[in-house]
């Protein structure tokens, strides 16, 4: 279950970085967001580590989706291949509409200017 917190995280955003022009996420193929959100503490504990001004949060998890989260934002998911793209969708789309408080608190935490709201927030509405 842990594992499938990586790419909820692109919530806000989750990933691995590689050398390589792509992003790296373990257990992709088995990740079920739906089943994350039904999970309010680590829903939780992604938030508050996310909205923290710690770097490392307790959980390696946490603190790997926190140290990529801005390059993320602010490339929209640039570097994702297209499964992962539409995985950040539902999962971004999901955690808005079921924890929309945390969403802001941490939209407002990575992007205080509103810089790349506008851009993700039109990436998260493409079909």
């Amino acid at each position: 279950m842990k594992n499938q917190v990586i790419l909820f995280c692109l919530v806000c955003i989750a990933t691995i970085i590689t050398p390589s022009l792509s992003y790296e996420f373990e257990n992709e193929e088995n990740f079920d967001c739906e089943v994350l959100m039904k999970n309010e503490r680590l829903v939780k504990g992604l938030a508050d580590c996310l909205t923290s001004d710690e770097l490392e949060c307790g959980n390696v998890m946490f603190s790997q989706v926190k140290k990529y989260a801005p390059e993320i934002l602010e490339t929209v998911c640039a570097k994702c291949t297209d499964q992962q793209k539409a995985t950040f969708k539902k999962c971004t789309n999901l955690f808005m509409q079921s924890h929309h408080d945390d969403y802001e608190a941490i939209m407002k935490k990575m992007d205080p200017e509103n810089k790349f709201r506008g851009p993700l927030e039109a990436f998260l509405a493409e079909p």
